[in-house]
């Protein structure tokens, strides 16, 4: 039994704060990888809505699939991304092959990442996350629980 004196309220005690550490950031983490592989010149040449298609849809997708199970991510390529590729004179097997953890799967236009080396783009999001929780709580006393 509880006391009469137990309240279910919720008390504010520091105002929301946060920063661009959620999806946009992971969002960029990946593009610089992506980029990585294939090159800063590949990504340039794509339409805004071409990018937004492959980040929206794809990159959203693979995003999704990474659930601490599963060894490997599929990031499925569109159609102008692999042709800026070729229009950069690139060759998707050959420069998935110069990056550990990448591959490229030719009949689907797939390109598969180790899930170890996606997750990584999800690194220092979390860690500004946790930074920014640890700084609140060495600002405030007596807090017993925190919402995120």
């Amino acid at each position: 039994p509880r006391s009469s004196s137990w309240s279910m309220t919720i008390a504010e005690v520091h105002e929301p704060t946060g920063g661009a550490w959620g999806g946009t950031y992971v969002d960029d983490e990946v593009k610089k990888m992506i980029e990585g592989i294939v090159g800063e010149e590949v990504t340039k040449q794509l339409t805004m809505d071409d990018w937004l298609e492959v980040m929206r849809i794809h990159i959203e997708n693979a995003k999704k699939s990474l659930d601490g199970e599963s060894e490997k991510v599929i990031l499925q390529l569109s159609n102008p991304f692999l042709d800026s590729v070729r229009g950069s004179g690139g060759d998707m097997e050959t420069l998935c092959k110069s990056t550990a953890g990448v591959s490229y799967r030719k009949k689907n236009a797939r390109m598969v990442i180790e899930a170890d080396v996606f997750a990584k783009c999800f690194g220092k999001p979390l860690d500004s996350i946790a930074s920014h929780i640890n700084d609140l709580l060495r600002r405030k006393a007596n807090i017993q629980c925190v919402l995120v």
